[in-house]
């Protein structure tokens, strides 16, 4: 068993309030290094060229919510085994589990293959002029970033929260720093995308200097390589379809869309991504604490753990969804500047549909947390199929993507409810 880091209690249910509070102020720097360098880009470039940047942008950070799958099985996996929870299939001795960095890496270099072998059929109509370019920066970031989910979800499954909140903050700070270099140095479109991914390396200089980030590095699973796998390929066919939706859509705005229509777009994508992340950017940096959270709780019934943070989650939405419609025009356009207003409608139901995804991510962290690798997949690809179908809609692309943001999320929601009806206390052999 493993050695916690200062600070963390092994009695401890799930997390400390000290430590909560620093991956609540984790999660507010990759919040606001976000924002910055979403201003930086809009005060920067001109419209089309945004349009551009934020196509890269949602494609990165899909190929970034995707590998996310790594992080959610080994925190799953991980903190299985540091609690001797019940053995699912193809468990294995302490000594034999996968190591959950290698299992990691394995898959981001499959990804970024996967991205390779494919883009000819994309890469211009989404990322433009620079493709070739751009899609091999997509493909390393999403080597690294595997290692990073690698280790932050073992991190999380160890309860190491202070050593888990210091990678979930540096990553996106030292993409704010370099992207504000590239802004000093002479400021491009291709510049500041490429600066946005190389960030995704970041774990790298915290193991080689961090003796507790390290100890996340020689993490074992609960299960041997080829279950932690399989397992690992459910979490990535639901990563890849709660990353379209969460910060993928706006490749799937673009690639519904005629090109003429999305080049005036920029206003409204913008506001996509600003209405959604005072809710997921935490919940997202919180998901680990969730599942191991879930987990803890698993005998007194997974569905009463969740309602707390369901009604947190809808409060929450509605506040912010009334602020949005009340404040949200203004303020786009103090931040981002002229051209760049919403109308107060939009941003509300933007910021309604946000929430109804974050109760996604909860459904899908608790349906997780049993075991039920399966479901979890399942709820997350509904949801997706309802909002790409939806995005098919002859309407206008504002009234296409509110739609779409809205109703596909609820279907997922709805498909997770009927898994943990009846979920047993214990986790499920898949």
């Amino acid at each position: 068993m493993t050695t916690q880091p200062p600070g963390e209690s092994p009695a401890a249910a799930t997390i400390s309030p000290r430590s909560a509070t620093l991956v609540g102020l984790a999660s507010l720097v990759g919040a606001a290094s976000s924002y910055v360098v979403l201003l930086v880009a809009a005060r920067t470039l001109d419209r089309a060229e945004n349009a551009e940047f934020l196509a890269f942008w949602s494609l990165l950070f899909w190929v970034f919510g995707v590998l996310a799958g790594v992080q959610n099985e080994a925190t799953r996996a991980v903190s299985a085994r540091e609690r001797g929870a019940d053995a699912p299939a193809g468990a294995t001795g302490a000594e034999n589990g996968a190591r959950v960095l290698p299992a990691g890496l394995l898959v981001g270099a499959g990804v970024a293959l996967l991205l390779a072998a494919t883009s000819p059929l994309w890469g211009a109509r989404v990322l433009g002029d620079a493709w070739v370019w751009l899609v091999a920066v997509v493909a390393l970031a999403g080597l690294a970033y595997s290692g990073h989910s690698a280790v932050a979800g073992a991190l999380a499954g160890r309860r190491a929260w202070t050593p888990y909140a210091a990678t979930v903050a540096a990553e996106p700070t030292v993409r704010l720093v370099l992207v504000l270099a590239v802004l000093v140095l002479g400021a491009t479109t291709v510049g500041l995308q490429t600066a946005s991914g190389a960030a995704a390396a970041t774990w790298l200089l915290l193991i080689a200097t961090t003796r507790h980030v390290r100890a996340g590095a020689t993490a074992r699973a609960d299960v041997d390589r080829a279950t932690f796998l399989r397992h690992v390929g459910h979490t990535l066919v639901a990563g890849t379809a709660s990353a379209a939706l969460v910060v993928g859509f706006t490749v799937l705005l673009r690639a519904t869309s005629d090109p003429a229509e999305y080049a005036t777009a920029a206003p409204f994508v913008l506001a996509i991504s600003v209405t959604r992340a005072p809710l997921l950017v935490p919940l997202t940096a919180y998901q680990g604490v969730a599942i191991t959270h879930f987990l803890a709780h698993r005998d007194e019934g997974v569905v009463r753990a969740l309602w707390p943070s369901l009604r947190l989650v809808l409060a929450g939405g509605a506040v912010a969804a009334v602020a949005a419609g009340l404040l949200g025009p203004w303020a786009m356009e103090l931040l981002f500047g002229d051209g760049y207003r919403v109308p107060g409608g939009q941003l509300a139901l933007l910021t309604a549909a946000a929430a109804g995804l974050a109760v996604l991510t909860l459904t899908g962290a608790a349906v997780l947390a049993t075991g039920r690798h399966r479901a979890f997949a399942t709820g997350w690809v509904l949801a997706t199929a309802t909002s790409v179908a939806l995005l098919l809609v002859p309407l206008p692309l504002e009234a296409r993507g509110i739609l779409s943001l809205g109703v596909g999320p609820l279907v997922g929601v709805v498909a997770h409810a009927v898994a943990l009806r009846g979920a047993p206390s214990a986790p499920v052999k898949v």
